[in-house]
């Protein structure tokens, strides 16, 4: 199974070694970022950059990666939004905190603690929105036998990421990965990662008084996995939580992942869940009496959340992430086998619309001296073809769209086609008129992703049939 996937990625790899641009991998969704108090202002992680909409999808802008300093790469930074609007960023490679105030057209390093140290998570307290926890984890050295010794740090700000204190330091041989607090307790924190030694040890560590004591909770991971990620916490029950358990540094998705359920805070776990590839989206509804889980070649799952049924699956989504709001759920899809990048329902039986597609992507229309002008301008030339972006500027006033933002609350117009898109083509007006595209056509590069699937298809089929001619 593994060399299998292997060969996936190392097809991919080979293909878009010269065509793709910008760290390697095709243009698409990876994380969703929502406005605490206001569904209408998401932030969209890309495999290029940051998309934002303060209208719910009416009208969106990008920011490259190369504004966002000391991002890149095939490592997607941890993003959140906070309740006045301001935009925070890990920054991945030079260390600390990234902040915006003006929409992405500028994005300042916070002062604090956290500078200097490589940052893996962050989160809001949903008590506090204003109140956001920075995961550090920084190796400082390297021991006899090649381990690391880690300087893990967790930090806080209280006024929206301007500043920053150290909540809590933990112990160095743990290699952390997540951090969240339960929304029903903010005292409750929970960290998660595996050993330094072993990364088949998964930790969990717990903090029942905000952050000033903590006990260890250890477990043994299954082979082929690796990582220990908390994905989601009851709304009602800080001792329920789902941690998916993937292959280590999958983020293609490609290898088999699980889903844990624990009900008593970490003590113990049991497998409610799995997928034959990865699971790269898992979100619980906002009455705890739900989960959504998939990734993207297995598609979507919903299932009840006291794993009293086994789940269902509701939708072959190629997805990216996932977020379940009071008014749906979010989710990133794949183009072009998906007819968006970004989807919303209101009810996930019933099907997704789009919110966001890769030819919705046009620059920030920022002052001429902002970062973004200086330095985006020449990624954009290599992103847009790819994309199917054929507008720069976001410099035109929003065009009413078949996906209409109310209040926090998208309605889906009948007319709206769930389906693949048509090969046909036909004018349309994007959703936050940057551009006009042509729905459903294949412009020059449009067919670079199609035929970068459909290889990978070819080689996961041959070493199929590898696999089935090979005597036992």
């Amino acid at each position: 199974m593994r060399s299998a996937a292997g060969a996936v990625v190392a097809g991919l790899l080979c293909l878009t070694s010269t065509l793709a641009f910008a760290n390697g991998r095709l243009p698409g969704a990876t994380g969703l970022a929502i406005h605490p108090t206001d569904e209408r202002q998401l932030l969209l992680g890309l495999t290029y950059g940051l998309a934002l909409t303060r209208d719910g999808g009416a009208s969106w802008t990008w920011m490259c990666e190369e504004q966002i300093e000391g991002n890149g790469g095939d490592v997607d930074p941890s993003i959140v939004v906070t309740s006045d609007g301001t935009l925070i960023v890990l920054s991945l490679t030079n260390g600390g905190v990234l902040l915006s105030r003006n929409d992405g057209c500028t994005f300042e390093r916070a002062m604090g603690s956290q500078q200097g140290n490589r940052g893996v998570d962050l989160t809001l307290d949903a008590s506090r929105p204003g109140h956001v926890l920075a995961l550090m984890s920084t190796i400082v050295e390297v021991l006899d036998g090649g381990t690391p010794r880690f300087r893990n740090l967790l930090a806080h700000s209280l006024d929206h990421g301007r500043n920053w204190q150290v909540l809590a330091e933990l112990p160095d041989d743990l290699s952390a990965e997540t951090v969240e607090v339960a929304p029903s307790d903010a005292r409750r924190i929970y960290v998660s990662g595996t050993s330094n030694v072993d990364p088949l040890q998964g930790i969990v560590e717990r903090s029942d008084d905000g952050g000033a004591t903590w006990t260890r909770t250890t477990t043994q991971l299954p082979r082929g996995s690796g990582s220990l990620f908390l994905s989601g916490i009851h709304p009602e029950d800080p001792d329920r939580i789902w941690f998916r358990v993937p292959g280590r540094g999958d983020i293609y998705g490609v290898l088999p992942a699980r889903l844990w359920l624990t009900t008593d805070g970490a003590a113990t776990f049991q497998q409610i869940a799995d997928t034959a590839r990865g699971m790269l989206g898992f979100a619980v509804s906002p009455q705890g009496d739900r989960i959504a889980f998939g990734g993207p070649l297995d598609g979507l799952f919903i299932a009840p959340a006291d794993a009293s049924e086994a789940p269902t699956k509701v939708s072959d989504v190629r997805v990216g992430c996932l977020r379940w709001q009071a008014n749906g759920l979010y989710v990133c899809g794949g183009e072009p086998a998906d007819p968006y990048s970004l989807g919303f329902a209101a009810e996930p039986t019933q099907g997704f619309a789009p919110l966001w597609r890769r030819a919705d992507t046009c620059r920030g229309a920022c002052s001429p001296d902002s970062t973004i002008e200086l330095k985006c301008q020449q990624p954009w030339d290599a992103i847009a073809p790819l994309a199917g972006a054929e507008r720069a500027l976001c410099d035109v006033a929003p065009i009413t769209t078949d996906v209409v933002a109310d209040a926090g609350t998208v309605v889906r117009d009948a007319s709206v086609d769930v389906g693949p898109p048509a090969l046909e083509p036909a004018s349309a007006s994007s959703s936050d008129g940057c551009t006009t595209a042509r729905v459903g056509s294949v412009g020059t590069h449009r067919w670079l992703p199609t035929l970068l699937m459909i290889t990978a298809w070819c080689i996961r089929r041959r070493s199929r049939q590898r696999q089935r001619k090979t005597p036992s």
